[in-house]
């Protein structure tokens, strides 16, 4: 249809059961006309949102949904829930997570938040499953995480690592420990390093699949289950717009990180909603360039 243009356009969303997520499947099956795969570990939960967003369909309407259980902690449950796609998808977003409110571990947090769009990609980009584009679900805790790290630490977690194991290297914590896994830069139970890793495997993957346009961004501070619900203002519907954003949009490069509005954000300072666009230049101080 000529007013829907991704209409038809097949998309792997995690964590689509609830939060944004949820929210985010909604818009792509009823508003774009987008057929969904609902990620979901907990499969009761997944179908009752399946259910839920089916009843806002009719038979009219282009779009469809269907459950896709998997959990992204395990490997043998995404080696199999991988096995089972019939088809390619347009698109991947990683968007199942873990932190803050939901009382978990650090090493839980990094498992889901780093390991779990890890495991997902690296399944779907061997198996020639996914066709266009990555989105990986970040935070702006991300850079609010490197901003506490010391300076010469900074630079790391800013450019284009040369590997997986500069990432994993970035776990462990400094001799002076104000870095890594346990840090004192750690404030929220590994939540941000986690989201600051996302995006350097986000510019990892860029680099080493030019086919995919493969993107990072923010949801911002969403009235979620993850964040608690007496803080942030706004629902989880508002969270999707960066991310549809990076589903649909023609973007400049593959591999750079967005904030909540949409726009290209840095990790080296905290660009806020309605500044202006980082344009790429880092300080004297970080050197080389950012993310």
């Amino acid at each position: 249809m000529a007013d829907r243009p991704n209409a038809g356009k097949r998309i792997l969303v995690t964590g689509g059961n609830a939060g944004i997520g949820r929210a985010l499947c909604r818009q792509l099956v009823v508003e774009e006309g987008c057929d969904v795969l609902l990620g979901s570990r907990d499969v009761a939960r997944g179908k009752e949102a399946v259910a839920s967003i089916r009843d806002e369909l009719s038979e009219a309407e282009v779009g469809s949904i269907s459950l896709f259980p998997v959990d992204v902690t395990r490997d043998e449950s995404v080696a199999g829930a991988v096995a089972r796609l019939d088809a390619p998808v347009h698109a991947l977003v990683n968007n199942a997570g873990t932190g803050l409110a939901h009382g978990v571990s650090p090493e839980q947090v990094i498992e889901t938040n780093l390991y779990g769009p890890k495991r997902m990609i690296e399944q779907l980009v061997e198996a020639d499953l996914v066709s266009d584009r990555i989105v990986n679900v970040g935070s702006g805790s991300g850079p609010g995480y490197v901003r506490r790290c010391p300076p010469e630490v900074q630079p790391a977690l800013c450019q284009p690592p040369s590997g997986w194991a500069a990432i994993e290297a970035l776990l462990q914590p400094a001799p002076d420990g104000r870095s890594g896994l346990g840090s004192a830069a750690d404030t929220n139970g590994g939540y941000g390093l986690s989201k600051a890793l996302l995006a350097l495997y986000t510019m990892l993957l860029a680099r080493e699949h030019p086919a995919l346009v493969v993107s990072c961004c923010s949801p911002g501070w969403i009235r979620t289950r993850i964040v608690g619900h007496d803080g942030p203002s706004k629902g989880p519907e508002e969270g999707t717009h960066a991310i549809r954003h990076c589903l649909f949009e023609s973007l400049e490069e593959s591999g750079w990180y967005y904030g909540s509005d949409a726009l290209r954000s840095p990790y080296h300072y905290m660009r806020n909603p309605g500044e202006p666009e980082w344009d790429g230049v880092v300080d004297g101080v970080m050197g080389g360039s950012g993310a």
